[in-house]
């Protein structure tokens, strides 16, 4: 019979990623060196929300910044850094033809 490890499914990807419960320091110090760090779309994306605030998906990818970048592959920078706990949901902008997100960068990250 194998002995699983329990992780740490909780805690944010980037923040604590592939951390064991039951030896947080040590896991801690390997998770570290394992997981890559942001990159250069995602952290564009996060410099975005730094530098305009809180915006959607559409306001998003229509910076002048993201004009050689597909809107697929902002919202997917987006979204990872969403699952990462980088940004956060703000609420909901219903001024266009369909309810959107609003995003922003969490307080911490």
């Amino acid at each position: 019979m194998t002995h699983q490890q329990e992780l740490d499914f909780e805690t944010p990807l980037a923040r604590a990623p592939m951390v064991r419960k039951t030896d947080l320091a040590t896991s801690s110090g390997a998770a570290a060196v394992v997981v890559p760090q942001l990159g250069k779309i995602q952290r564009m994306v996060l410099e975005a929300f730094r530098e305009h605030g809180e915006m959607t998906d559409l306001t998003l990818e229509r910076l002048p910044k993201f004009v050689d970048y597909g809107a697929s592959t902002v919202r997917k920078r987006r979204s990872e850094l969403y699952h990462a706990g980088y940004l956060e949901q703000r609420g909901v902008d219903r001024s266009g033809r369909a309810p959107a997100t609003v995003w922003g960068v969490v307080e911490d990250a």
